[in-house]
């Protein structure tokens, strides 16, 4: 199977800087070329299994790579981690008051007050993949959008590695493409967080470099 893991394209909460899980906010303009510059990014697949986050962002970002506005499945399990009281503060205010939740460094500990937790997490992505991803054809394709967070966890739980790897997944950029060739035998990671598509289009978000690329470990080596 050749899987295909993008996160949504921008929405309103990402110009403000502000964390949003469960606010469900649609893309932006922005956002909408994004979603488009990744559909010709990936031109000549032909996905067999859309699946999306019931979040409208993950849907439209589905809806726009995929060409199938109906076929879609939506998943709960793909939702983006609930960030309980963290909802809508800029990422200053996250490390003013809750400075001890560290999802970048250490998403393992990570526990949002009143939200989820990193094990509630990786129990939908693992449900996900055990109900959805693991019954699909291996000669089909698949795409899967979802959230940043959750595409972390996925990627990390697919591959099979221990639970502090996932720290070493960088932020996913909006529409950022990780493939995944799910073979009988193996699971072989052919690019993670591809931004081919937004670097060449002038589509990335504004410094990246500085809040996305925080790990310092390339992800293949560990």
């Amino acid at each position: 199977m050749r899987l295909f893991i993008v996160r949504h394209g921008e929405s309103i909460s990402n110009t403000q800087g502000r964390m949003m899980s469960s606010t469900d906010l649609p893309l932006t303009e922005k956002g909408v070329r994004q979603a488009q510059a990744a559909m010709e990014y990936l031109q000549g697949n032909i996905y067999g299994y859309v699946y999306s986050s019931p979040l409208i962002r993950a849907k439209q970002t589905a809806a726009i790579i995929s060409g199938k506005e109906t076929g879609m499945v939506i998943r709960d399990e793909l939702r983006e981690m609930n960030l309980g009281r963290c909802e809508g503060l800029t990422w200053k205010e996250r490390y003013e008051f809750y400075g001890d939740i560290d999802c970048e460094h250490n998403l393992p500990q990570a526990a949002f007050p009143e939200g989820e937790d990193y094990a509630d997490v990786f129990a939908r992505c693992k449900a996900f993949v055990m109900n959805d991803l693991a019954q699909i054809d291996k000669d089909a394709s698949a795409l899967v959008v979802a959230h940043g967070i959750t595409i972390r966890v996925l990627i990390n739980c697919i591959m099979g590695k221990p639970d502090h790897c996932v720290n070493y997944i960088n932020w996913p950029d909006n529409t950022a493409i990780t493939e995944i060739d799910w073979r009988a035998d193996c699971k072989i990671l052919v690019r993670l967080n591809d931004m081919g598509h937004l670097t060449a289009s002038g589509l990335m978000a504004p410094k990246y470099d500085i809040w996305g690329a925080f790990s310092k470990t390339d992800y293949l080596t560990v």
